[in-house]
This record gives C-alpha cells, structure tokens and sequence, in this order.
C-alpha cells in the first residue's frame, strides 16, 4: 500500500524522473505496470549505484552520517553537504570538488552518472565543509559560531558583542565544522580551564617557570597590548633568556588557553586583553613545580 501511495504522489505531482538506488531496480516493471493501470503518463526511472560505507558495506539509514539531524548537530553547513552528495557517482569534467549548486544544476548529465558504487568519505566531506566555513560571509559565520558555542554550554551572555566578535574573528578558517568551535576557542569564555596533559609534560617545567614569569612581567609593563608590541616583546625577552622564542611561546600558549594549539597567539592575548592574560599566566606560574 505505501508504494501504491507514492505511485499515485508521483502521478499527481506530475513528476518526470524517478531516480533512485539500484537495488530497486527489480520492482521498477510492477511500478511501471501500476502507472499503466491508472492510465498515467510513466515517468522516466533511472537506477543509480548504491552509496557504501568505507569498509564497502551498504550505506543504511541506521549508519552515523546517513541522517541529515547528524550533520546539523556536527555544525556542517547545507552548502558543502549538497555539494559532497552531488559528487557521489558523478562530477564535472574539470575534476572540481567545490562547485555552487547552480553550477551543479547546470552541469548535471544523468548520462554522465557513473555505473560502479559510490563511497561515502567523511573525511572528504569534512574538508570539503571547511572550504564552504572559510568563505561565509562574517555576519552569518558569526552566527553560526555563536549558535555552536552556546550549544555546547559556554556562556555568552556574560560577554560584550565587541569581544565576542574579536574572539571568533581569531577561529575564522581555522576549523572545519561548527562543533569543533567549543575546543578551539572556548578559552575566551571560560577561565577554569584544564591544561592539556601532554602539554604540561613538555612546557610546563621546572625550567620554565622563571621564563614565563618574566614573560608575565615583560607584558606588564605595556602600555598597548597590541600584536606587535606583544610579538616583540616576547622576542626581546627570549633574547635575553638566551633561548628561541618557540621556548617562550609554547609555555605562554598553553598557560593562556590550556592547549598546544589555536588562534594566532599574539592576536588571542590582545583579545583577552591585559588583565585577563597576566591572570592566567599568574594562575599557570602557581601551578608550575620547580
């Protein structure tokens, strides 16, 4: 009965094409012979191959990634999906993996759709999302980033729209999909951070904590906290420490963000500002042995 229901949708929709798996390729004669029951007018079918899982077992509706609730929680954009899924058993001639979808509209050639399966790669899929991230508009990456980090429990509201927006203007390009946001920057809105063990191991030495004491002293003394005076700043101290200023930075990142890796640094300890830095390189100071 629910097939005879879509067959009739399909009759009173006046739909041309009907384009589906292979696998329903053996029940296409009785669909047709329905249609000619009814004396409509019978569609076009075309049967395209299957869509499978790395492992090359048949994609399912109960596979992580087949439902579209997946992507939208994950913070993927309906741009890149729609592209990736265009670009399952066909793609234009020039090889081109990112491409508008009014371009795919007009390219399109369902002779052109190839015959051998289909495998789905979310790896692919998630570069291909990060591509799409990279060239939002502001307004709307702004948006979405906001909807993400709220989403995953940081408190916004207790921060100025200007800082909020300075914050995500360091995250742009940085990260391909929405979820990922939390973990990259969430350091701007939250001061009880941990620090990332591996981390601490490795900057976090006895060794360095005099130098990051006279990191956190060198940045007192400014009076703009801007990039390049932070950057110079950091460097001319290293030079007196007689040591590199990676010796410097690693500890200083880790000690401001709790992680190894993120936004440019010294664009991320003008968006926190001054206050907020030398508090966290103080709370990281007291925590360091040595």
């Amino acid at each position: 009965m629910r097939q005879n229901r879509f067959r009739s949708f399909e009759r009173t929709k006046r739909i041309s094409h009907v384009i589906r798996g292979e696998d329903h390729l053996s029940n296409t004669p009785k669909h047709i012979e329905l249609y000619r029951a009814l004396g409509a007018e019978t569609p076009h079918f075309a049967h395209i191959p299957l869509i499978l899982n790395r492992d090359g077992s048949k994609m399912s509706k109960r596979d992580q990634g087949a439902s579209v609730d997946y992507y939208m929680k994950r913070g993927f954009l309906p741009e890149a999906v729609r592209n990736y899924l265009c670009l399952l058993g066909w793609s234009p001639k020039d090889n081109r993996e990112k491409i508008p979808i009014d371009e795919i509209v007009k390219l399109f050639d369902l002779n052109k759709v190839v015959r051998s399966h289909a495998t789905f790669d979310p790896d692919k899929l998630h570069w291909l999302n990060g591509e799409y991230a990279r060239e939002l508009p502001n307004d709307r990456f702004h948006e979405l980033a906001r909807n993400a980090l709220q989403a995953s429990g940081l408190k916004l509201e207790n921060f100025s729209d200007d800082y909020i927006r300075a914050a995500l203007d360091t995250c742009k390009g940085k990260v391909n999909t929405f979820d990922e946001l939390a973990t990259y920057c969430g350091f701007y809105f939250d001061d009880d951070f941990k620090y990332n063990p591996e981390g601490v191991a490795k900057h976090f030495t006895p060794e360095n904590k005099p130098r990051l004491l006279a990191v956190r002293d060198a940045f007192s003394t400014l009076d703009k906290f801007e990039p390049a005076e932070l950057e110079t700043t950091l460097k001319g101290t290293a030079a007196k420490l007689r040591v590199k200023p990676a010796v410097l930075i690693h500890p200083t990142r880790l000690a401001v963000t709790g992680s190894n890796a993120g936004p440019s640094l010294y664009h991320l300890l003008e968006v926190l500002g001054k206050e907020k830095v030398l508090a966290r390189l103080d709370r990281a100071h007291a925590q360091m042995s040595g």
